[in-house]
């Protein structure tokens, strides 16, 4: 009895192989390697010196991996774009961000909305900013509101400040009778921060 309880435990452990054990912390140390978090965080991004945008997020986890390290703001965020002289010239509002810091492109969620100096907003439920070109797009379903008129489609690409776009695939425009139009809303810095 005792020598087959000692012929099926050596089985059993002959089995198992320390190179499955290997492949699974590689994999488990390579995805992730630690988590930090931070609340009520402000981010300022600069180029040349200058201010060019700053982030406002309530909850900020930063994911240090070996391959593609990012920033997650699951609550929300708010963004500022600045000109070169250091004027605000559009804000950014979504309810999930994620900047991956490697490739400098932040993906924004959930209820975006941008206001520029132009009393313009864009809703989407999606966009892409990407820091280096200062370069937003997006190919989900728009919806721009002007002084006058609202314009929708499917895709857009623009500068950062919203103040030269273009909608990919154009669906029509709706011109807004006076007692229909929308009030303008001034650009105010910090607006709608978290």
């Amino acid at each position: 009895m005792m020598r087959g309880l000692l012929a099926i435990a050596l089985l059993i452990f002959a089995g198992c192989s320390d190179s499955g054990k290997k492949a699974i912390v590689k994999k488990k140390k390579g995805a992730f390697e630690s988590a930090e978090f931070a609340e009520k965080v402000t981010i300022e991004y600069t180029d040349s010196g200058k201010l060019r945008a700053r982030v406002y997020s309530p909850i900020l986890m930063a994911v240090k991996a070996k391959r593609n390290p990012y920033l997650l703001m699951k609550k929300g965020l708010k963004v500022d774009f600045y000109d070169e002289k250091g004027a605000l010239e559009s804000y950014m509002t979504a309810e999930y961000g994620i900047s991956y810091m490697d490739e400098k492109k932040v993906i924004v969620r959930r209820n975006v909305e941008i206001l520029n100096i132009k009393g313009e907003t864009l809703n989407t439920e999606e966009l892409v900013w990407d820091q280096q070109t200062g370069v937003i797009r997006t190919d989900k379903f728009v919806k721009i509101t002007g002084q006058d008129q609202i314009t929708t489609g499917t895709g857009l690409i623009s500068n950062q400040a919203f103040t030269d776009w273009e909608i990919i695939n154009y669906s029509g425009t709706i011109n807004l009778p006076n007692d229909k139009k929308p009030r303008p809303r001034p650009l105010i810095p910090g607006r709608g921060r978290y």
